[in-house]
């Protein structure tokens, strides 16, 4: 196994059952191509049962203990055996989830959760993955989605890019760092100052760095908005794509906000939070970046849009939005 996730899993295997496990590769060529993109699948036998492992790609984000539960559900009648998820990091609080909806999951040489045959759940402690995995943090992410969307950045001081996407000089400097690391750009200097220079171009950049790029949603709010929402507030999640797309919209719409709008609106009463949906009237996602730099006044920027909703386990999403990538003007 060429995964790193894979080449620990055997080895944990074994000292967690003290048998050398067989690990079968299925084929899942009638799966959808983006579980196919996720997931590599292979079929065991663990404590006298049959399970089938899938691997996560160690590119893609950890998803919510929601989003796991719903695969479960879409791949458990295909493969025909219990779904477990091999993942290279889990973070508690999802872990916890996951446990209490009874979501079998494997964590090599940490953890491990099969309902009715194993609870390893020992803190070992294990420096995660996490970032480790080569994730952009969001003002990098930020920086190379502006240039790809709103206006090319090569060529220009760092200073002046700062300026535009609201952040410190300092942060640039760091973005410059990380983003020359992560060879998806260059830096050029430019008489007294510093400035970037990307390798690749249009789709070949966003190809280039895509495995680097999360969802820039950090968490969701059932919220009860007291006036009509508007800007800075923009549509986003489904409501964002059935609006560039012909995906039928959700009952309550969808609004991203940046990083502190959200408690900003409630201690201003501009909103209140709700327990659930039931009660409220719109669904709120905080991004880790500010959408209207991206967007334009109505609704999040197209390449963002497709970071939120990607590992949607929903078919429908997932034609629409190779739609959506399709009908970018590269």
């Amino acid at each position: 196994m060429k995964n790193p996730t894979g080449q620990h899993l055997k080895s944990y295997l074994e000292t967690i059952s003290g048998i050398s496990p067989e690990l079968r590769p299925l084929e899942v060529a009638d799966l959808p191509l983006y579980l196919r993109h996720r997931y590599s699948f292979f079929s065991v036998v663990l404590f006298g049962r049959t399970w089938c492992l899938a691997l996560e790609n160690e590119s893609c984000d950890t998803g919510s203990a929601g989003e796991y539960e719903k695969l479960a559900q879409t791949l458990l009648p295909r493969l025909k055996s219990p779904v477990v998820f091999v993942l290279p990091a889990l973070p508690s609080n999802t872990r916890n989830r996951m446990v209490q909806k009874g979501i079998p999951f494997i964590v090599p040489g940490n953890q491990a959760f099969l309902p009715g045959a194993l609870v390893d759940l020992r803190e070992r402690f294990l420096k995660p993955s996490g970032k480790g995995r080569g994730s952009l943090s969001p003002t990098a992410q930020l920086t190379l989605l502006y240039h790809l969307e709103r206006e090319p950045l090569t060529g220009l001081p760092l200073k002046s890019i700062a300026e535009k996407l609201h952040c410190s000089a300092m942060m640039l400097s760091k973005v410059k760092d990380e983003l020359e690391e992560a060879e998806i750009c260059k830096v050029e200097r430019i008489g007294r100052s510093m400035a970037l220079k990307f390798p690749a171009k249009n789709r070949a950049l966003w190809d280039l760095a895509q495995a680097r790029l999360t969802s820039p949603v950090k968490k969701t709010r059932w919220v009860r908005w007291m006036r009509e929402p508007g800007y800075p507030a923009l549509l986003s999640g489904i409501s964002a794509l059935s609006r560039r797309t012909m995906l039928a919209a959700d009952r309550l719409p969808t609004y991203a906000l940046g990083p502190r709008m959200l408690e900003a609106w409630l201690e201003q009463g501009t909103m209140s939070g709700c327990p659930d949906a039931e009660q409220a009237n719109v669904k709120i996602e905080v991004w880790a970046y500010e959408p209207k730099l991206l967007g334009d006044n109505e609704i999040v920027d197209p390449l963002s849009l497709y970071l939120s909703l990607r590992h949607d386990a929903d078919e429908r999403v997932q034609q629409q939005l190779e739609r959506l990538m399709e009908a970018i003007p590269w």
